[in-house]
């Protein structure tokens, strides 16, 4: 993409963005995870959420990118069993209690992400 990934964006401070560019980009990250969950013929569980995962195009707008740990969910299943994916930082205390995983997992992700976009800066030092 033309203008890299969110964390240029966000951790560059010749790069950030104005309030009004990074309010629209948190719209495109929920509407893209809106269609992981609600509009896909089979629902995604993302894993992964984070700013180096979420690319910015020559128009300002966010595409989710990197599912390579990414779970398929069947159309009757609404949780499952999988080890621990993601990265430090963004991964929900789920991962750690051997419960099983919801789309809950990647909305706490976007949670942490959309604090990176308020602050500038990363949750991890």
């Amino acid at each position: 993409m033309s203008n890299g990934s969110l964390a240029d964006m966000l951790f560059n401070p010749e790069n950030i963005a104005c309030w009004e560019e990074r309010f629209g980009i948190t719209c495109g990250i929920a509407s893209g995870i809106l269609y992981l969950y609600e509009e896909c013929a089979t629902q995604i569980i993302h894993c992964d959420i984070k700013p180096h995962n979420i690319l910015i195009d020559q128009n300002r707008r966010a595409k989710i990118s990197d599912f390579g740990l990414a779970k398929l969910l069947k159309p009757d299943q609404t949780k499952t069993y999988t080890g621990i994916r993601g990265t430090r930082g963004y991964v929900a205390p789920e991962w750690h209690r051997n419960v099983p995983i919801t789309t809950k997992a990647d909305v706490y992700s976007f949670g942490i992400v959309m604090l990176e976009i308020i602050c500038c800066r990363r949750n991890l030092n």
